[in-house]
């Protein structure tokens, strides 16, 4: 029969190529091993680097107490009046604290800066990576003018690969619709070339590193 569309054509190429398999051509070929070379620094120094090189602003604290004095200090600073925290653990906690914090959600589009947990740090990058599968969800860290986060060492894993395992082995099976990478504040450069910050997110990133367990 008289080949009559491309379409066709295509098509016998494809099935050509699935009858006659050629042999790989690298057969020892090694997937596994990581593409990047870590240095000799501990993953948080490394971490801390790659963070401030995007435009991030890291703190280091030794306990949960510490970390409300320092955020305290920033708010007063930035004379922040209006910060959304609703992850629920987290919110209580300054509640406690007697930290001027709301926690409705209904408030994000009146709020100077949003505070949530993250799922996991990535070293290398200097990223941070958040999922909608956290209480704070994928809207909250995208809609306040400043995003600060609060993470905990055992949440820094070495590369994106090592990331992707760690969400795999905290949600199996039911993993979450949504997560997303934050590499630094939010900016852009799409218009006339110009780099604007803040406009498809934060303008400023904050990451609270406690060494204390949850």
């Amino acid at each position: 029969m008289q080949e009559s569309t491309t379409r066709e054509k295509v098509l016998k190429k494809i099935r050509s190529a699935l009858i006659s398999k050629t042999a790989n051509p690298y057969p020892n070929l090694d997937f596994d091993s990581p593409v990047f070379r870590m240095n000799d620094d501990v993953p948080e120094l490394i971490f801390a680097q790659a963070f401030r090189e995007a435009g991030g602003q890291f703190v280091f604290c030794t306990s949960m107490l510490e970390f409300a004095e320092e955020l305290l200090n920033l708010a007063q600073s930035k004379k922040w009046t209006r910060l959304l925290c609703v992850e629920n653990e987290l919110s209580h906690f300054l509640e406690q604290c007697e930290f001027p914090i709301n926690n409705d959600p209904a408030t994000i589009t009146n709020t100077h800066a949003s505070v949530t947990l993250c799922e996991c740090m990535v070293a290398r990058t200097g990223s941070i990576l958040v999922s909608s599968g956290q209480t704070s969800g994928r809207g909250v860290p995208l809609f306040t003018p400043a995003h600060i986060v609060v993470a905990f060492p055992d949440q820094m894993v070495d590369d994106l690969k090592d990331a992707f395992n760690f969400m795999k082995t905290k949600y199996k099976e039911h993993q979450p619709s949504a997560s997303t990478f934050i590499t630094g504040p939010s900016r852009t450069a799409d218009i006339g070339n110009e780099l604007v910050t803040g406009a498809q997110g934060p303008a400023e990133l904050y990451l609270f590193l406690v060494d204390q367990p949850k």
